[in-house]
This record gives C-alpha cells, structure tokens and sequence, in this order.
C-alpha cells in the first residue's frame, strides 16, 4: 500500500467574550453605551465565530438586525427596574422567536451565517431564561457519526447527523465536510446549537476523530432486503424474485468481479410490508424502522444482518436512492427502481465510497477555471454510467486493491516503463500506478495520479465500442486521506465528449508542476505498459496514425482510377524532434498504385495527407478490392502503421422493382420499392429515375437517389378518373456512369 498520512485534526476553541458587569454601569451611561456596546458585541462575534472557510459568509440583514436588537432590549432589560422588566421581557420573546426561526432555517443553507451572528456563552446567560431557551448555544458534543446521500438527478447532497445517547443532531458545515471519515466513527464537535441542528465550521476546526469505523468490506455481506408499500400505497412494483436477483444475484456478482473474489452478499429478501408510513411524506428514518419492525414481527432476527435495503415504490422522496457512507450496518434506501445501477450504488456508499467526479478545465487536462461534476466520471458506478468498476483510488480505499491479498497497486518514484493488467480481472501483477503530484506542507495531505487500464469484460463490458478507453489508459487523482476527492481526469479536452477521457498509445500527458511525464507506450488485452519520466520530457516513439478516406470508393467500372486521401498523424510525444515518415502504396497485382507525395515530414502532434491514385485493369472483374497504405517513421523504423481501403468494381448495376399488389382499383395507392446492389452489395447514392406509363399511355417521370440500404420506395396515388387496364414501371439506376434497369406491371380494375 502506497505511503499514506493520517489527516491532523485541533479542537475547535472558540473565543468568548467576557461577562459585562452591566449592574455597574450608572442608568444615563448605560442608554449612552447601549448602541455603541451592541454593535461593537455584533463585530466582536462576527470575528469569534467566522468560518475558517475560503468560501465567504453571505451575510444576511433581517439576522444581524434582530440580533443587534436582541443585544439592546437585552441590555435595557437589566438595567430596567421591576416594572418595565416585564414589557421588555415580552419584547425579548418576540425578537428572540422571531430571531430563533430565522438561524433555524439558515443553518441548513447558510451555516456561516449562523456561526457569525452566535452568542457567546456569557451574553446568552444574561438573558432572562426564559428568553435563553430561544437562543442558540455553543455546544460540544459526542457521539457516532452518520454520513448519508441523497442520489438525485439535480441535488444530490451529503446528510451528516450525530447520534449521542439522547439525541440526533443533523450538522451542517460551512465548509469542507469530513470526508475522510464513515458512518460509525465517534467523533467529538463543536458548534452552535439551534434546535437538533448543530451549525459547524468545518471538519479540521470543528471535528475531533476519537475512533474511526472498523472497515467492513471483505467476506460475506450478511444483507436483508426489506419490500415495504405504504398504507395508501400497497403496491408491489416488483416480485421477491425480481429483488432477489438484482441484489443477492446482480449486485453480490458485481462486488465478487471488483474485489477479485474477496466480497459478495449474502441473505434473504423478506415482504411485501404495508406499513403505516403515508407515500405522500418522505420521512426514510420513520420508513426504515416501521420496516425493520414489520420483519422482526414476521419472525427475521436483524441480528444476523450487517447490511440492510430497503426497497419501496415511488414516494414523496425526490432522490431515488439513500444510503449511509460506510456504517454497520449499512442502511440503503431504494425509491422506485430496483436496478443494478442503483443498488450497486448505494452500496458503494455502504462500503465507504463517496462519487466519482470529473475535473473540466475547458481545452487543457488541468488548469486555474476548472469546474467539477458530481457524477462525472463516466465509467465508474459511482459516476453515472451503466454499472461499471470502481476505480482504482476507489478499490483502493475498499481494500480490494493494495491490501493484504489484494491485487497491488505500483508506486512509481522513478523514470521507467511499468506494466499494468486490466482492472476488472483477477490476477498476480499489478492493477494500477500510484504517481504523488503533491503533498501540502501545513497537513501532510497527499494528492496522487492513479493510472489504470480498462477492458471490455464482465460488468465493464459496456466499454466495447468505445475505442478511446480500450486503447489508451485511464487516470484519476485522488487523496487518501480524502474519500470524496475521487476525479476523472479528462485526456482529450478538445473534444466535448466524456466518452473519451482516456489517454491514447503514444500521447503524453506532462504535469509541469509535478514534473511528471505520463505515456502509454502500448495496449493489448492482457495489460498496458506505460512509461513514466520525471523532469525533463524524455522522447518517446510511438506509431502513427494512418487513415484513408473515403474507406470504400463508389462502385466503377473495371479500367478506372480513384482518388484517395491519405492522412498521417505523428503520435511521438513532445520531447522527441520531428520525423519523416515514408509512405509505401499496395494494390493487387496488375493494378498500379501512385502517391503524390511519399514522404512526410511532420512535428510530434501533427498531421497532414496526401493522396493515393489507384487504377484497375479493363479486364478485372467485378468485385471489391483492397489497396493499402503503410507509414514508417524513419527515425525509428518499429514506428509503423498500416491502413486499407476498398476499390468497388462492377460493369453494370442490378436493379429489382416490386408492388405491393398485382392488381389495384381505382382511389387504391400503389407502392413500388427499387432495390439497386452491385455484387451483391447495396448501392448508395445511386440516381435512379422511375417511368410510369398509364394503360392509356399517359407518362408519369420521377427521381430519387438511393440511401444506405441501396432502395427507395414510391407510392402512386391513382385517382378515381384513372385509366383501367395494365400500367408498366421502368427503373433506370446509374452511378459513376454505371446502369441497370428493371421493368414491372400491374393492372388497374
């Protein structure tokens, strides 16, 4: 396992402000001081409780406002003789209810704001008390901690609660959210109270790990599958078989592939459950224990599980699917549709794992304007493709990769070439390169380039026509101390496609920061070999990309000369000096093959084209023949590459022509369908011209020209004037000053 360094945490030590001896002032100098003594209390918080956050408060006014007055009656409200303390108290109550629904609501989107406007311990307690049980309160607390995600097609969010022996507090952190822990550590915080919320700067300053979450991802999963429907809702969506295949059958398969082995599920699937719960609210903890209740009355023992699903038709829940990040038991819930993609991830998160993003920095791999997407990443489960693998920092979090018996993962530290098996199948050499881009000075925390390498099988075999992945390698960065720091890195960002983030046999990636050079050197169904240098960019050959256009000529006759582009890439990355290539044609014996120009001259990244002539004989025969081009890099004769293009011969075209009926009546449409093929073979973009003459001779002329397929269909419209008798078609097909015809009657009643 690659060199890890445990995240650092420091308690949260917030700065009080001291008890005012308010009975000590004289009545005239406390009215003089109390606005002057209030706002300078509002700045003194602002600068106790502001969030070490790089992201800024957003203040709000309504918030400071009551505050300031909350600060001033509650200052008059000492001084005040007996008498006037009872309005004043009254006045308190409504600033301060008003003031307590307000930072409730703010401390779940503005979290920042609520730290900001606070009140220290000190001026809380000066507060009558009846008026301090509607004012929040610095708290420090301990308990377990409970991470959840809400998966939804806009919205997705990280729930986190607190369990204590009492209660459950929901945290809401201004910013950076632990990430690097999972349901089940015990943790201490420390943060401002309001009502079950607990408002927090962030997991540095605010949070203290006292135990982390023993890992639970190895062996069998004991996993109970509960079907509950609603009391207003009692339908069943699909059957106890339907789930035990996609859970225990599916999924279990899916996590036996991505561990090589080591995981599975096992267990039951129990229900269908009515519970009392309405489909009209979204309440997943109330669901979760009338579920567990209705399973235990039938007799389950919830004991024996460490895993449990709760499967559910379409509720008032706009996510459709919540799960615990780690935890054990785990808890998923599954709203509506029970399917691989889902349930695989849902339980990626009761495994511990966090999404899978990508990084866009416009045109380049990396740069200062990127944004993110929380599902980026296109071929991991945890983004939102099909079911695909995991990645590699992925796996490696689980375990499955760089742990104990698990696969390895190769730390690269010097120049080299380094060999790596496909990710989705078991083996003895390694699954991926660890690469180190960096390691921050003030925590330690490592951030890491892993370089993996993907094949078409098992449940990635959705990959299969997707070129880009299968000839090149895949790279993420990734933190371990950081579990929701997973991106997919895109490797060719002239294209506005995530289809193809992979970086392709021959190209190099450079991290000028990190003075790494990434180069996969080649592929082949058994592993990748990439080269990695540091420092200065070592050459690397690689062999270039040839192309002929168009890849099939039109069909001609036998004794004609076509024109082909001929197009070269050189693939050597930028370290290496430009390049000739020599071009060398091929055609079948008899034939002749000319290039315009045979040799080429080109910079590592460039491109340019030629073209290539090649003529057949009169007397060749129809048929399809094949003409070929190869290009060598003259200063490294292995660099080669070869490609191949069709020539289409034929001395005339066949032609087929059908009705649909023999015989029509007058007001009937008749269709005619033409089918044209040489050899066998359809024929595109062939103009055909259609004559239709009527029994009383009347001529009716038509054109059309022939797609793919090589056919086009007409439909004749005849009227209720129209001639009886016999009516003749004729089809007249060309292309390339290539003909065929075919001829066809029918008859009019």
């Amino acid at each position: 396992m690659h060199p890890r360094r445990p995240s650092r945490h420091r308690p949260f030590v917030p700065t009080i402000l001291g008890r005012w001896p308010w009975a000590r002032l004289g009545p005239v100098l406390a009215n003089l001081c109390i606005l002057g003594l209030t706002l300078w209390a509002t700045a003194g918080l602002a600068q106790a409780h502001a969030p070490s956050s790089k992201l800024a408060s957003r203040p709000h006014p309504r918030a400071e406002s009551l505050t300031q007055d909350l600060l001033a009656l509650g200052m008059r409200h000492q001084l005040a003789d007996p008498a006037a303390q009872a309005q004043l108290l009254s006045q308190l109550l409504t600033v301060a209810t008003e003031r307590h629904a307000l930072l409730a609501a703010l401390s779940e989107d503005n979290p920042e704001e609520v730290l900001r406007m606070a009140l220290p311990a000190d001026l809380r307690a000066s507060l009558p008390p009846a008026v301090q049980a509607l004012v929040e309160e610095e708290m420090e607390v301990e308990g377990e901690l409970e991470v959840l995600h809400e998966d939804r097609e806009v919205g997705s969010r990280y729930v986190y609660f607190l369990k204590t022996t009492r209660r459950r507090f929901v945290l809401h952190f201004a910013a950076d959210p632990p990430t690097h822990l999972e349901t089940h550590a015990r943790v201490r915080v420390t943060g401002v109270r309001v009502e079950q919320a607990l408002a927090l700067d962030s997991s540095s300053t605010s949070v203290q790990t006292l135990a982390t979450a023993l890992p639970n991802t190895f062996g069998a999963q004991p996993t109970l599958v509960i079907l509950v429907n609603f009391q207003d809702k009692a339908t069943q969506p699909y059957t106890v078989a339907t789930a035990q295949n996609v859970v225990l059958g599916q999924t279990s398969n899916f996590d036996m592939e991505n561990s090589y082995g080591q995981t599975w599920l096992t267990g039951t699937v129990v229900g269908w459950y009515t519970i009392s719960l309405s489909s009209t609210v979204c309440d997943y903890s109330t669901l979760a224990s009338q579920a567990k209740a209705a399973a235990q009355a039938a007799g389950v023992n919830l004991s024996a599980y460490t895993r449990y699903v709760y499967a559910f038709p379409q509720n008032a829940c706009t996510w459709w699917g919540l799960g615990s990040v780690g935890g054990k038991p785990s808890q998923a819930w599954i709203n509506g549709s029970l399917a691989l993609k889902v349930v695989s991830h849902e339980m990626g998160h009761n495994f511990g794992l966090y999404h899978a993003h990508s990084l866009d920095c416009g045109t380049t791999v990396l740069g200062t304007n990127c944004t993110t997407s929380d599902y980026g990443d296109t071929i991991d489960t945890m983004g939102n493709p099909a079911a695909g693998h995991f990645n590699a920092f992925h796996k490696d979090r689980l375990g499955w990769l760089d742990y104990g018996s698990s696969p390895v993962i190769t730390v690269v530290q010097t120049n080299g070439l380094y060999t790596i098996e496909p990710l989705e199948i078991a083996g003895p050499g390694p699954k991926a390169l660890a690469i180190l881009i960096a390691t921050e000075s003030t925590t330690g925390k490592q951030t890491w380039y892993y370089v993996e390498f993907r094949r078409p099988t098992g449940f990635d075999s959705f990959l299969s026509s997707n070129s880009n992945v299968l000839n090149g390698v895949v790279l993420h960065t990734g933190s371990p101390s950081d579990g929701n720091s997973s991106y997919l890195l895109d490797m060719t960002p002239v294209t506005a496609s995530w289809s193809d983030p992979a970086l392709g046999v021959g190209q190099s990636f450079t991290d000028s920061t990190a003075g790494v050079t990434i180069t996969p050197v080649s592929v082949s169904s058994t592993g990748a070999t990439v080269s990695v240098s540091f420092g200065p960019l070592v050459c690397v050959r690689a062999n270039p990309t040839i192309a002929l256009s168009p890849s099939q000529s039109q069909w001609v006759h036998p004794g004609s000369t076509v024109t082909f582009t001929v197009s070269v890439t050189n693939n050597d990355n930028a370290g290496c000096t430009a390049s000739t290539f020599a071009l060398q044609a091929a055609a079948p014996s008899g034939w002749t093959a000319n290039l315009t120009t045979p040799m080429l001259t080109l910079s590592p990244g460039a491109s340019a084209t030629t073209t290539l002539q090649v003529t057949s004989p009169a007397a060749a025969t129809n048929g399809l023949y094949t003409s070929s081009v190869t290009a060598t890099n003259s200063a490294n004769p292995t660099s080669t590459a070869s490609t191949s293009a069709t020539v289409a011969l034929v001395s005339g075209l066949s032609v087929t022509l059908t009705t649909d009926k023999a015989s029509y009546t007058r007001g009937q449409i008749v269709t005619i369908t033409t089918g044209v093929s040489a050899n066998g073979s359809p024929v595109a973009s062939a103009s055909v011209t259609v004559t239709i003459t009527k029994a009383n001779g009347t001529v009716l002329k038509g054109t059309a020209t022939t797609g793919t397929s090589g056919t086009i269909v007409w439909q004749l419209q005849l009227g209720t004037l129209d001639p009886v008798g016999t009516y003749k078609v004729r089809m007249d097909a060309s292309v390339n000053g290539i003909t065929g015809t075919a001829t066809r009657s029918f008859t009019v009643q």
